[in-house]
């Protein structure tokens, strides 16, 4: 396969990726971003690389870049190639994420447990409104840490037997 036909391949998962990212709420230019850091060779890309891999303005992806940054997928890094910094996905990213909302998740939790007492006073409707969110809260939590173990034992195995199992 020509570098040509691989840059076209990348230029087209970029765009279908960015597509997904919208429906969380980020804009376009912060999945393109993500994407050519997943998708992209080498890992690491100055801000150059970046704009010219997703169209972006210097303004634009450098704005994305802090969004995505406080979001917690891209960390900048030293370059080896480039005066400067560049960016990366960091490792593990995703499950990092998730813990950081589960433990988001429980500051609800924690505030619901503490103030009991002044939803007495609230309308019925309200106090049904917070039974379900408490009831669902405590039944997602279950069910996510219960999912993140699974997890990290198949990564124990799989990395145990240096296995590496695609998209299924």
């Amino acid at each position: 396969m020509t570098n040509e036909t691989n840059e076209k391949r990348i230029e087209r998962l970029i765009e279908e990726f960015a597509v997904h990212i919208e429906v969380f709420g980020l804009p376009k230019l912060a999945g393109r971003l993500f994407a050519a850091l997943l998708f992209g060779e080498p890992p690491e890309k100055s801000t150059q690389d970046l704009i010219r891999m997703t169209g972006g303005s210097k303004g634009a992806i450098s704005q994305m870049l802090r969004l995505l940054g406080h979001a917690g997928p891209i960390e900048k890094c030293a370059s080896q190639h480039t005066r400067g910094h560049c960016y990366r996905l960091r490792r593990h990213f995703v499950v990092q994420m998730l813990e950081q909302k589960m433990s988001a998740l429980k500051g609800f939790h924690d505030f619901f447990a503490s103030n009991q007492e002044d939803f007495a006073h609230l309308s019925e409707q309200a106090r049904e409104n917070i039974q379900e969110m408490i009831e669902f809260q405590v039944f997602f939590e279950r069910i996510i840490l219960e999912a993140f173990d699974i997890w990290k034992e198949q990564r124990s195995r799989r990395a145990a037997s240096g296995g590496f199992s695609p998209v299924q």
